[in-house]
């Protein structure tokens, strides 16, 4: 990737905010809740719409100027929808009525930021910036019409150098303030969040959408009711005729379950406490997007912890504490070290299978677990085996 090659296209308001909002250690965004980051992502969409013309607002409405489309997949739908409505509404309104499409929209962000060579996607859903981009921010060599005009440089300087803000870096400190992330990227005194205050109240879009996004975290307008469905009970005889338990194929058997009862079903084994299991495929594409937030290893090593005086054992690590450790061990797996380790690993199987007689079968398992068990013993325990 060249320089060059960044200058083709620029970023446009919502690809900013999702560099803004992203943990470039920890490869995920920052902790915001997942209602407040959707709307501050709509909130991003509809100023990126006003400042290509195609939208504008009064005291009392939001409405469209210009229904041509973009060329943008993440604006164009947005658009065509507030077009199609025949009623004009508040921007708060349409805030909380798109927040629901936000997910998608951080999605498309994230891959064409990806494509561009500006994020770097790694297994387990995280981004982190590409090496290029990520030198680039390092060593200071910004250059004016680069796309990747490092948003948190720029925005760094408009807070700390008193810089005059351009009216996209008004109403992107407007939704970062509105998140309250601020605190997560610089080192704020009161004279800097006296000037992030100042600076929210220059723009009369970006102000009239940061206050749009900040009134639905306090009290949504269009109420939603609560998930009152019973949670569906797996029977034990249904449970037992499955032909998955007699095999010992336990994600086909939860798979199936699933597809019968859907994502969420109990099953509540005698003399004991009931077990609600989370299965399916939309169970596992929300895991992979959001589990992160909900389900956390280090709850359940918290009292361990606790015992043995411990913080942060390894087996507690998750999220982007074991991002940073798997990138940190990541050398020590790569093809190059293993490459260099060949004759050694060589050796050593030779050896094993010198204790072989021809002729015999052998498990793979066992037999793997047993050259594992020799590897690792001496290391552990000082014995071999």
């Amino acid at each position: 990737m060249t320089v060059e090659s960044l200058k083709v296209e620029s970023l446009s308001l919502v690809d900013e905010l999702i560099l803004m909002l992203l943990d470039e250690k920890g490869g995920y965004f920052h902790q915001v809740p997942g209602w407040q980051l959707n709307c501050a992502v709509v909130g991003g969409v509809l100023a990126e719409l006003s400042f290509r013309s195609r939208l504008d607002s009064d005291l009392t409405s939001l409405f469209v100027v210009d229904q041509s489309e973009t060329g943008d997949p993440v604006l164009d739908p947005v658009l065509k929808e507030i077009a199609d409505e025949p009623v004009q509404h508040t921007a708060r309104y349409w805030v909380e009525r798109l927040a629901p499409r936000a997910e998608s929209i951080v999605d498309l962000t994230l891959d064409r930021l990806v494509e561009r060579g500006i994020l770097q996607h790694h297994e387990g859903d995280f981004w982190t910036p590409a090496p290029p981009v990520m030198h680039r921010q390092q060593y200071g060599m910004f250059e004016e019409d680069a796309t990747d005009q490092f948003i948190k440089a720029r925005i760094g300087n408009v807070i700390f150098a008193d810089e005059v803000p351009e009216p996209r870096d008004v109403v992107i400190v407007c939704l970062v303030n509105t998140c309250d992330v601020f605190r997560l990227i610089f080192e704020l005194d009161e004279a800097a969040e006296e000037r992030i205050r100042f600076i929210c109240q220059l723009d009369l879009i970006g102000r009239s959408i940061a206050a749009a996004v900040s009134e639905n975290l306090v009290g949504p307008i269009r109420r939603h009711t609560a998930l009152a469905k019973k949670i569906p009970t797996v029977s034990l005889t249904r449970l037992l005729r499955n032909p998955h338990v007699r095999d010992g194929n336990l994600n086909a058997l939860f798979g199936s379950l699933a597809e019968e009862y859907g994502p969420v079903f109990q099953i509540r084994p005698p003399f004991s406490e009931r077990m609600i299991f989370l299965a399916g495929l939309e169970t596992n594409e929300w895991m992979q997007k959001r589990g992160r937030m909900y389900l956390r290893t280090r709850d359940y090593f918290g009292d361990f912890e606790k015992v043995y005086g411990a913080a942060g054992v390894l087996p507690a690590l998750d999220g982007a504490d074991h991002f940073r450790l798997r990138k940190f061990l990541s050398p020590a797996y790569s093809r190059t070290r293993l490459a260099g380790q060949l004759d050694e690993l060589y050796s050593r199987g030779r050896a094993y299978m010198s204790t072989l007689a021809v002729g015999d079968s052998y498990r793979a398992t066992s037999m793997s677990r047993a050259m594992v068990n020799a590897q690792l013993s001496p290391l552990f325990i000082g014995v071999d085996t």
